[in-house]
């Protein structure tokens, strides 16, 4: 995972009503990983101004068919690069503003189609469906902050870690065969305060639940997509110096490395600083821009 782009940590959700309809159909709940994937990447291109299909964002997704109070919820978290990236010559784009709203309708639509492919509903079924939530299924985007990369791999490890932790468990009774644990009920989504409860449970009952939920032997339940898959990862590492040459020269069909004025190739220099203005004010006294080129003052 490349720690130098701004990633977002995005939960694709089902409403209870749906969910108990997918629980009695016996739904494939890992298909609903690239349907949640193509409408995240599909959301960030159109922001970006429906770039076409050499731009791509780095994905990792996964899907846990239950909440940690092991109640069958099945949801895909995903963490994205809100920048994207072309394949091609290595340029790098920043979409704007998400269209939240339009994120949640096409998320709805998405699993209702998967729902018909897999015959879990009729087309009245879905209409119903849709009428009953006319603002869409909830998408939940939060921002990955924090001073250092420890932020952005704490999430990806939640995601990799599954729907329950041993940390869970408070207590267990041998003699009445009951295990209680602890699970996070609500979290407020304007102040991120959390609440907790807890359950008691038969054990049995509670082992037979951690067996249902578990993947079945040999099955993939994180993806990678886009940048993180590994065929575009391999292509990446290839692009190299020259790529910033190949970006300008696409942009403005001007070839950076070339003099314009005898076409041989000048001497790369780079300068960075962090007192831009003062650099730049330096530049304008001995240089004037010509042509998109800055060339040295002459003489009086």
């Amino acid at each position: 995972m490349d720690t130098s782009f701004t990633h977002v940590h995005v939960t694709f959700t089902v409403p209870g009503m749906v969910t108990k309809k997918l629980f009695e159909k016996g739904f494939k709940a890992e298909e609903m990983i690239p349907r949640a994937a193509t409408v995240y990447w599909k959301a960030i291109r159109r922001n970006a101004g429906s770039l076409d299909s050499q731009w791509r964002v780095g994905i990792i997704a996964t899907v846990h068919r239950c909440g940690n109070g092991l109640n069958y919820n099945p949801h895909v978290h995903l963490i994205g690069t809100r920048d994207l990236v072309n394949t091609e010559t290595g340029e790098i784009a920043f979409p704007g503003l998400i269209n939240y709203r339009r994120v949640r309708f096409e998320w709805m639509n998405a699993l209702c189609a998967l729902m018909r492919t897999q015959r879990i509903a009729t087309r009245a079924v879905i209409q119903e469906i849709k009428r009953e939530y006319p603002n869409g299924f909830h998408v939940y985007f939060q921002p990955i902050t924090g001073e250092s990369n420890d932020v952005l791999f704490r999430t990806a490890e939640y995601l990799a870690a599954g729907y329950f932790h041993n940390s869970q468990v408070v207590a267990v009774d041998h003699h009445k065969k009951t295990v209680t644990f602890r699970f996070k009920s609500w979290v407020d989504r304007n102040t991120k305060e959390k609440s907790y409860s807890t359950v008691t449970m038969d054990i049995y009952e509670f082992m037979a639940r951690m067996l249902y939920y578990l993947p079945d032997r040999h099955r993939k339940m994180i993806r990678y997509y886009g940048l993180y898959a590994h065929k575009i990862g391999e292509k990446l590492k290839i692009i190299d110096r020259k790529t910033w040459a190949a970006a300008i020269e696409n942009s403005f069909n001007k070839n950076p490395e070339l003099c314009p004025d005898c076409g041989s190739t000048m001497r790369p220099s780079l300068v960075f600083s962090f007192f831009v203005e003062e650099e730049m004010k330096k530049l304008w006294r001995s240089h004037v821009l010509y042509k998109g080129y800055f060339r040295m003052k002459r003489g009086p």
